[in-house]
């Protein structure tokens, strides 16, 4: 596939399913910690994996896709990625605080947009975009600075782990733009992922000795679907159709709103305060967007 437009920005289509995109994946937030009170972390993340794999492989063969397409190594790498990514995410949120892991998480857009400039062909990183992607993080780092303390030893190794996530999620979609984009459709490319990606989970949840299940109730079973079939089957087949379309750098501007949408659903959810610290946030998380796609 080629950028549907001629200089790399992203159009009206593509910006639309990116905001719906960063609302699931906001939204997913509060769903994760539903699940999260009667399913072990790492556990719950592999089981989202496998509803997601067994949703995609009932619609591939809905629709007579054929469920290998070959370059199975680059499949088998992005999967393992992804998998040791939420490994390290859900076993950060262990040691650090939430808002400290995501702050971290979310520098994944500069690592996105230093190996595009480095690894992949037309997707050039300025100054000016340069310069949107910081104001952005600026806007997300006013938005969640108040959580963050002096942080101990433990906090530290952390916040260490989930830089190490972001590290992986910006190198999963580096090497998915270079290997897999031109050779595979969007749907082999999330098939790979989430299917090589459930063992690297469950052996994960293994070693680290979880209880897989504590407790289960309807809430609970909603929000393990909801991560499942709506945010790692149906969102995520939206992003890989994008990451086969558009530059990537372009892309991970938009995925500062996720962590914004998450503290709305906090003021609706969880009756908190809408105060000035989110408004300057949404205002410069808006601004770095603009510069980022500006023409």
């Amino acid at each position: 596939m080629t950028d549907s437009t001629t200089d790399g920005r992203l159009d009206a289509k593509a910006v639309s399913i990116l905001i719906v995109l960063c609302l699931i994946w906001g939204l997913n937030a509060a769903f994760i910690k539903y699940a999260t009170a009667g399913i072990a972390p790492i556990f719950c993340a592999g089981l989202r994996s496998l509803i997601a794999t067994l949703c995609l492989m009932i619609w591939m063969a809905c629709r007579r896709i054929r469920l290998f397409s070959g370059h199975l190594k680059d499949g088998i790498i992005v999967g393992v990625l992804f998998g040791a990514e939420f490994g390290l995410l859900y076993w950060a949120i262990l040691y650090t605080t939430v808002s400290s892991a995501w702050i971290l998480l979310y520098t994944s857009p500069f690592f996105h947009a230093l190996g595009a400039h480095f690894l992949l062909t037309g997707d050039r990183l300025s100054v000016s975009r340069g310069a949107g992607l910081i104001l952005s993080f600026a806007g997300i780092f006013i938005l969640l600075s108040k959580h963050l303390g002096l942080p101990s030893v433990q906090q530290f190794a952390g916040d260490l782990l989930a830089l190490g996530a972001a590290v992986l999620w910006a190198l999963t979609t580096v090497v998915i733009k270079r290997r897999l984009v031109m050779a595979v459709s969007p749907y082999h490319t999330l098939f790979y992922q989430t299917l090589f990606s459930i063992p690297v989970l469950f052996l994960l949840s293994l070693l680290f000795r979880e209880t897989p299940i504590k407790t289960l109730n309807g809430l609970i079973v909603f929000s393990v679907a909801y991560q499942g079939v709506l945010v790692a089957f149906i969102s995520y087949l939206g992003w890989f159709f994008l990451v086969h379309t558009y530059p990537v750098s372009r892309l991970s501007s938009f995925t500062f709103l996720t962590p914004v949408f998450a503290t709305l659903a906090g003021v609706v959810l969880l009756n908190e305060s809408l105060t000035l610290r989110l408004i300057v946030s949404l205002t410069l998380v808006s601004i770095g967007i603009y510069v980022v796609n500006r023409k």
